[in-house]
């Protein structure tokens, strides 16, 4: 009997540690789910850094834990030879309509999204891929307002696929639109802040004194209420117009919300800086710069503002001459922050973007500062640099696998890899 007791006792002790790491699995522990990606590179641009030959980057559930050389991990990670790629991040568009339907939006819908036409049809996105974008904006189409952007990956599990949606306020380049669309909006505001004015005159007025006259003497005392008075009613505003809301959202400096307006050269500028005076709201721009551009004529005044800019990589023609301009990196030498969009949305733009920043930089542009703005600056315009653009800890791990240096008119995708899968191996046929 005493054996069968001192029995149970063992396994009841042995079996201890095993349900303590079952109820912190069920607690919500990671121990036990933490899955190690090691990739061995031969290089590693981080972007945010100095490169790193023969690195390592550490990747534990499709985030960055580290980076760097010489760094400690589990034996059953499992492990990606790399040492004849150029590992960096994921290419971001910050500026497209790819596979959306040519279908515009007339007037003032700030209220509508891309995700309302946005379905995705897996191989479409096999170019982007192999193109080396790991995400894209998609903005909708129309000649004011025409609604909100979506930030996608393109590739990777659905349930992570979307990134940011609703995203950036599409403003087409149309300065009274905008700025008649500000002032209903600032009416809109006006409207709320009057009713809620009048809500609390009446509330006042209705306030019982704030204290009762003594009783005369020998006169019976008042009576009291039989119960506590009733709460005061909440203040319930107008509703303000679906289609403005997020231009009201702009004025009162909600978080995450910002314009991108649209540009066609140097005069827009500066018809929007009468606007932007007057309404000092948050804003990006976006300039397919094709061809012959005057934009490096307001470098300095978008370089004073630290402008955030959406540029094609291209070197533009100074108008009625045949004088070449750099207008990407004299915007950015003025003081801006530059991010490159392909120069239009077909599929073969999409594979030339690197060998046309390859170009740019040939033409005097800083190698840094085009791989910024292909990876780092797009993710901040999109509010997204916490999770992407770079390689460093605790950021995604959508990641792009070269075959050499990517400013080189010859580099290659040869992988992608999002969240920490490889989703793309690139044929030989697609080069």
């Amino acid at each position: 009997m005493r054996r069968r007791i001192f029995g149970i006792l063992a396994l009841m002790l042995a079996g201890a540690p095993l349900a303590a790491r079952a109820a912190d699995v069920a607690n919500g522990g990671d121990e036990a789910e933490e899955r190690f990606t090691v990739i061995k590179a031969g290089k590693i641009i981080t972007v945010s850094g100095k490169d790193i030959d023969d690195g390592l980057i550490v990747i534990v559930n499709g985030k960055i834990r580290n980076v760097g050389k010489s760094l400690e991990y589990p034996g059953n990670a499992k492990v990606i030879d790399a040492g004849n790629r150029v590992v960096m991040p994921g290419l971001i568009n910050p500026h497209s309509r790819f596979r959306l339907p040519p279908v515009p939006r007339d007037g003032v819908h700030a209220d509508k999204a891309v995700a309302d036409e946005y379905f995705p049809h897996e191989p479409d996105y096999e170019v982007l891929l192999d193109a080396g974008y790991t995400s894209i904006a998609l903005t909708p189409l129309g000649p004011q307002m025409p609604g909100r952007a979506l930030v996608t990956r393109t590739g990777g599990p659905d349930k992570e696929r979307v990134l940011s949606s609703p995203a950036y306020v599409k403003v087409a380049p149309d300065k009274k639109a905008f700025l008649d669309a500000l002032d209903k909006a600032q009416k809109e505001i006006e409207k709320v802040d009057k009713a809620r004015k009048e809500f609390e005159d009446k509330q006042k007025q209705a306030k019982p004194p704030a204290s009762q006259p003594a009783a005369a003497p020998g006169s019976a005392p008042a009576s009291q209420p039989a119960s506590a008075p009733a709460s005061q009613p909440a203040f319930t505003p107008p509703p303000i117009e679906p289609a403005y809301q997020p231009l009201v959202d702009l004025i009162q400096k909600k978080e995450g919300v910002q314009a991108l307006i649209e540009l066609r050269g140097a005069s827009d500028y500066l018809h929007f800086a009468d606007v932007l005076e007057r309404f000092d709201v948050a804003h990006a721009f976006v300039c397919r710069n094709l061809g012959r551009s005057d934009l490096f004529n307001v470098a300095d005044k978008l370089g004073e503002k630290k402008a955030r800019i959406v540029l094609c990589p291209t070197v533009n023609v100074v108008p009625f001459s045949a004088e070449r301009v750099n207008v990407v990196r004299e915007l950015n030498l003025a003081g801006c922050e530059v991010s490159l969009a392909p120069m239009t949305d077909a599929d073969a733009e999409a594979s030339r973007v690197l060998r046309r920043a390859a170009e740019l930089v040939r033409d005097g542009w800083k190698r840094e500062d085009a791989l910024k703005a292909l990876t780092l600056n797009p993710a901040r315009l999109l509010g997204l640099d916490k999770r992407l653009g770079t390689i460093e800890k605790d950021k995604d791990a959508d990641l792009i696998f070269l075959d050499q240096d990517p400013l080189r008119t010859t580099a290659r995708v040869r992988e992608v890899m999002i969240a920490g899968e490889i989703v793309r191996r690139v044929k030989e046929e697609t080069r």
